[in-house]
């Protein structure tokens, strides 16, 4: 459930995909006690947990984004704008990751500029950024983490025995740090990094865990596969699990929350989606009201990220099978 698979879909689609096979030795190694939450869950945790409904497609002016000289963009997220009027996004673009800088005054304009871990010898990404400019991502064919601070690099590497990958997935301006790591068989479970302290929890009962992002107040989202191999979203607040699907879809799985507990990901609504991308869509749930966000007419679309203003972040396939980049501003 690595952002490794941005290519074919979105962030963690295919490993998410192969990690829903239940397994029937899922290690438990180093899981918390209780699953991490060092605050109550948060009011806007508590309303997104209640009983979801549909509601109408919000109205939003897109931007189309693309780093120059390439035929792939991928955006994974945008920073929260708790403590800076900056809005930046990180993501791919061909084998590597980015960091562009939005202007959004009368034009919106934006300015790239490439985010490569030193010495990697496979493809990279970069995954979440706060407000700080504090980056997280993958290197070395999307197995090995990094958070990158003030221009300087550090390994991200979880220490619980049998680990063979580590892929942070999330950053808030505190510092803490959501992802998720393999082990020896191949089962995923997810991580938080808070203070120096590496900590493994799973969602109760699941074949696989993977977290994807994380608000101000510690509330966390991701997805997990239950003991059929179907594939959920959860929240994680207070130490609190909540599940949750869009209505009717048979895979869902949210990738970020902001402060007011908006959450954006992707669902399915037939099988062949789950493998082929055809007909996947984003989704925004926001005060226990569900919204799809789609480009009209494309393969498929899924929403990335959100900031505290409501502009959501995504990607696209058009026509011609080329990966697209959108900033939705409400």
């Amino acid at each position: 459930m690595t952002r490794q698979s941005l290519k074919n879909l979105a962030p963690a689609l295919t490993l998410f995909a192969l990690a829903f096979v239940p397994s029937t030795s899922l290690a438990q190694v180093g899981l918390a006690s209780k699953p991490p939450g060092k605050n109550p869950a948060t009011t806007a945790a508590q309303a997104t947990s209640r009983g979801a409904k549909t509601s109408g497609a919000p109205s939003y002016t897109y931007t189309l984004l693309s780093f120059p000289g390439t035929f792939f963009t991928a955006v994974n997220a945008i920073n929260l704008g708790v403590t800076t009027s900056k809005t930046e996004l990180v993501g791919s673009a061909g084998e590597g990751g980015f960091l562009a800088h939005i202007s959004q005054k009368k034009i919106v304009s934006e300015t790239y500029q490439a985010v490569s871990y030193p010495h990697s010898s496979g493809s990279e990404d970069a995954n979440a950024v706060n407000d700080s400019g504090q980056i997280v991502g993958t290197y070395d064919g999307y197995i090995q983490g990094y958070e990158r601070s003030g221009g300087r690099f550090t390994t991200i590497d979880v220490p619980f025995v049998g680990a063979q990958g580590t892929f942070p997935c999330g950053i808030n301006n505190s510092g803490e740090i959501v992802g998720g790591w393999w082990d020896s068989n191949k089962d995923e479970h997810s991580f938080t990094l808070v203070g120096g302290t590496y900590t493994s929890f799973d969602y109760p009962g699941a074949s696989a865990t993977a977290a994807f992002g994380i608000n101000s107040a510690g509330d966390i989202v991701g997805a997990y596969a239950d003991a059929s191999g179907v594939g959920h979203g959860f929240l994680l607040s207070g130490g609190t699990f909540t599940s949750f699907d869009f209505p009717g879809s048979i895979y869902t799985v949210p990738y970020a929350i902001n402060d007011s507990g908006d959450i954006v990901g992707l669902y399915c609504t037939a099988t062949p989606c789950i493998s082929t991308n055809a007909g996947a869509q984003g989704f925004l749930l926001s005060q226990g009201a569900f919204t799809t966000i789609a480009i009209p007419g494309e393969s498929f679309t899924y929403a990335a990220g959100i900031n505290n203003n409501g502009v959501v972040v995504g990607v696209y396939e058009d026509a011609a099978g080329l990966t697209v980049s959108f900033l939705a501003t409400p």
